[in-house]
């Protein structure tokens, strides 16, 4: 009977054991073979498209060579490596020359489907061949439930430049995964001329406190003059968040308002708002601030006290001179954080203060 028992367990194990082997060599096979049709598919295209990219051939002879190909190698060929070379007047031509096709049409007709990969694969079609005509469809795929979707249709917005759709993206953006949401940011940057504008309108005290913490943080992406001029209003916002984000900001506004506004919210009543700020002076080069810097040194917090010495750091000579100062004070704590960081060398201490 355990006889028995053993050899129906090594049965089992070997049976399971070739299986196994025998899925590696089919998955190897199916890889072998996608690749032998990646690399046909690309033959095909790769002549008539670097042709039209030099003058010598038309939008036309691609879209010939993609019309030849099989659906999906056709989409993979357009989006991954065409889309990824041609200039934007180039793949406005091929754009024309595809949208009628049956494959084109095949595709953007599942972004509705019930399968997730059907949408996806819409979406990352009508960023090659997307128009105006199509921001209903673009707006269906934004508010996908799927987030690899969402993503991909944001690509689109590069390519249908429409003011509606922006403001519907910076709407929605606090609501977004953190993966989708980092990947729209970067698309709002590159669309800046339309984001700016619809950005300031929205920079607004009174706005919703998800909606603001995104916003800000896009702005401080931004870099705008205008927009980061907005966050002058959050200075003594109510919400402590708001002033960290406005603070943090703040330091790539190069203006004598930003300065003000720094040394102001250098004396609020929370330490990392005084971080924030003291960091934020140093950026601006506010030599004018050296003796609000000297003071914080005796903060309470430390990281207020570290913040206010490598700012003092970073103002030059006159900075400098005040840190050698206070490592002659008689408060401790001060005299130590003067020590320490009046012993870095200027490149370590722009490395901290970007830190």
């Amino acid at each position: 009977m355990r006889l028995s028992v053993i050899l129906l367990v090594a049965m089992i194990q070997g049976s399971f054991f070739a299986l196994l082997v025998l899925l590696l060599f089919v998955n190897r096979a199916r890889r072998m073979l996608r690749g032998r049709r990646a690399a046909a598919a690309a033959n095909r295209v790769q002549e008539p498209m670097q042709k039209w990219l030099v003058g010598a051939g038309t939008a036309t002879d691609v879209a010939s060579a993609l019309r030849r190909l099989p659906e999906r190698d056709a989409l993979d060929q357009l989006t991954i490596h065409v889309a990824a070379r041609a200039a934007p007047e180039h793949l406005a031509q091929l754009a024309r020359a595809l949208r009628e096709d049956r494959w084109v049409r095949r595709i953007l007709s599942q972004a509705s489907s019930p399968l997730w990969w059907r949408r996806l694969d819409a979406a990352r079609l009508l960023a090659a061949v997307g128009t105006s005509r199509d921001v209903g469809l673009l707006r269906d795929l934004l508010a996908d439930e799927h987030a690899a979707v969402q993503a991909a249709a944001s690509i689109c917005l590069t390519r249908i430049g429409d003011r509606t759709l922006i403001e519907h993206v910076l709407d929605t953006l606090h609501t977004r995964s953190p993966i989708v949401r980092v990947f729209q940011l970067r698309i709002l940057r590159e669309t800046w001329r339309l984001t700016v504008p619809a950005l300031i309108a929205r920079l607004q005290p009174l706005a919703p406190l998800a909606k603001l913490q995104v916003w800000i943080a896009l702005a401080e992406q931004l870099g705008d003059s205008q927009c980061l001029s907005a966050l002058l209003a959050f200075r003594n916002h109510p919400v402590v968040e708001l002033r960290i984000s406005a603070a943090r900001a703040l330091r790539h506004y190069m203006h004598g308002d930003a300065e003000a506004a720094l040394r102001a919210m250098l004396k609020d009543d929370d330490w990392r708002v005084r971080a924030q700020a003291a960091r934020g002076l140093g950026a601006l080069g506010a030599t004018a601030a050296i003796p609000e810097l000297s003071n914080a040194l005796v903060d309470r917090s430390w990281w207020v006290r570290f913040r206010s010495a490598l700012s003092l750091a970073q103002l030059g000579e006159t900075g400098r001179r005040a840190l050698r100062a206070a490592r002659e004070r008689t408060d401790r704590y001060a005299s130590d954080m003067a020590k320490m960081v009046s012993g870095l060398s200027d490149g370590a201490v722009v490395e901290l203060a970007e830190a």
